[in-house]
């Protein structure tokens, strides 16, 4: 439990720092998702992280603006 306020509050403070730009929000999801790949049993975790690493903030960031 004490892990999770850690890396909760974690992201809190990137977000307040960054200003709440488009990338602390982006790295704020990841950091999530990559939480819940941690609760995954051991075969569904590598599937979730591949999922969550597919796409990198600057591929986001063009699809993003492009539409």
């Amino acid at each position: 439990m004490h892990h999770h306020i850690l890396l909760l509050s974690a992201l809190l403070a990137s977000l307040l720092l960054a200003g709440c730009s488009t990338r602390a929000w982006y790295e704020g999801a990841r950091a999530s998702a990559e939480n819940e790949c941690r609760r995954q049993p051991p075969g569904a975790y590598e599937d979730c992280m591949r999922r969550v690493n597919r796409q990198t903030y600057e591929d986001y960031e063009k699809e993003r603006t492009r539409k």
